[in-house]
């Protein structure tokens, strides 16, 4: 398979990308397992309001990752996936209806939530005139919320990226990373040559930080080290694979169970700045619940979620594990519509279903398939213990030696990550599918020998580089 993809799209956000880079459809690691059938009671059971995975007085405990990454893995997943045409309560579908399901994201980390497809085709999110590849940052409300429309709308490349104040302002931090990149790093480039080199320099910083930042904090060092070590060697990934059309399916284990370990990490409040050290995630007081101008006295400090300032110790995101924040458990209209059913406005629920209608296998069929593709993994299951956690109920009693996927990840980072990092299984399935599209890529950041980050990014005197850096590097 070759690793250098001829497909060019001059002044797009694809401007010199991978075959796979396209938009494709979802797919399935292992469609030779058997599904695990959740019917809609036990979902309930298990992530329903009042329900063994609902926090419901807010006493479970915090991890040892700053909250801001919550924002940032959200921020990552709207560049990686977007479905809008499967049924949440649909009958379980086969291999061959996911592998028709169109994923409306590139795979690769290519950053089109920011760029749209460039400023030829999406002109409303860049400046024009002198400064064309430059992009729009507020509006008359507020210079430090994204640019919207007379009506309100975020004109940004994925309308998700402003499902909440956090999220949006994440949006807007590598919007100025990309300005600050274009005005000053790649200034003197000829003008038809700066959008694009501005672009592949703020994306190798990304995909580096991803990486290298993001992904090592949070995933089982021992399958870090080893997927890392494979992709030195391009002997990787290790199951992911293109489609007969040359692209690069999106996997349900990933998109559906792994990926959406974020959700058990959301906080029920958060400190927007020094004023406000309270903030709901969805927050009526503010009139931000949701797809809503950001109040000027509501613009995010960094410093109070990221290690920016040594002075200033952040928040930490919820432990990794089972318990799901109120504010997820009880969402809101605008986030998911009127609902008579409750349970339906949760999204520990909701992800049950979800993983039910992708005919996800479960948990312990997938460590074994991952085991048996080479990744370093112990079979050990009753380290999870999970029969301590699933209710007590006929209806659930099986899901102890068959456990839906979601559910087993979940558990496995709250005791063999002790509650801090993902374990293994969902460490594997995360960094074949993100590491692993990367270096199937032949213009990731992995393909330019001995990558670092610009020392006038990553700060004076810095030789790591994290999420904090782009925070200092735009202020």
């Amino acid at each position: 398979m070759s690793r250098k993809c001829p497909v060019q799209h001059h002044g797009m956000s694809k401007a010199k990308g991978c075959s796979h880079a396209r938009l494709g459809n979802f797919g399935k690691l292992f469609p030779k397992l058997n599904p695990l059938k959740v019917t809609k009671e036990q979902a309930r059971l298990l992530g329903g309001v009042n329900s063994a995975m609902h926090d419901v007085d807010a006493s479970g405990p915090d991890s040892n990752v700053p909250a801001g990454y919550t924002f940032f893995a959200q921020f990552i997943d709207h560049d990686l996936t977007l479905d809008t045409t499967s049924d949440l309560n649909g009958s379980p579908l086969s291999p061959a209806e996911i592998s028709k399901l169109p994923n409306l994201r590139s795979p690769t980390l290519d950053l089109d939530c920011v760029y749209g497809f460039g400023p030829e085709a999406n002109p409303h999110l860049y400046h024009g005139g002198t400064a064309p590849g430059r992009l729009r940052v507020g509006n008359s409300a507020n210079p430090n919320d994204l640019a919207r429309s007379e009506f309100g709308t975020a004109l940004i490349g994925d309308p998700r990226n402003d499902e909440n104040i956090f999220v949006s302002q994440m949006q807007l931090l590598f919007i100025r990373f990309h300005n600050k990149i274009y005005d000053s790093v790649v200034a003197k480039y000829p003008a038809g040559e700066r959008f694009e080199e501005a672009q592949k320099i703020t994306r190798h910083h990304y995909q580096y930080l991803v990486i290298h930042d993001f992904l090592k904090r949070i995933c089982d060092k021992d399958i870090f080290d080893f997927a890392i070590k494979k992709a030195n060697t391009h002997k990787y990934p290790l199951v992911l694979k293109q489609d007969k059309h040359g692209k690069l399916p999106m996997p349900v284990e990933f998109s559906v169970a792994a990926y959406r370990f974020g959700h058990v990490t959301v906080r029920n409040t958060y400190a927007a700045n020094g004023e406000f050290t309270e903030v709901d995630l969805f927050d009526e007081r503010f009139g931000t619940e949701g797809f809503s101008s950001l109040p000027q006295e509501l613009v995010v400090d960094w410093r109070f979620l990221l290690e920016v300032d040594e002075c200033i110790p952040p928040l930490m995101t919820k432990a990794f594990n089972l318990l799901f924040a109120d504010e997820l458990i009880r969402m809101p209209d605008p986030i998911v519509g009127r609902r008579t059913n409750q349970d339906e406005r949760s999204l520990a629920f909701r992800n049950l279903l979800r993983g039910n209608a992708m005919a996800l296998p479960c948990g312990q069929e997938v460590a074994k398939a991952l085991k048996k593709a080479g990744y370093p993994i112990s079979l050990g299951f009753s380290k999870l213990k999970l029969n301590e956690v699933i209710p007590n109920d006929p209806l659930t009693n099986g899901f102890v030696d068959e456990t839906p996927l979601f559910y087993f990840l979940m558990r496995e980072a709250e005791t063999l990550g002790k509650g801090n990092k993902l374990g293994p299984v969902a460490s594997a399935i995360i960094l074949e599918v993100i590491l692993g599209s990367l270096v199937l890529c032949g213009t990731s950041f992995l393909a330019e020998k001995g990558f670092k980050p610009l020392a006038c990014v990553r700060g004076k005197g810095r030789s790591k580089f994290d999420l904090a850096d782009v925070v200092r590097f735009v202020a």
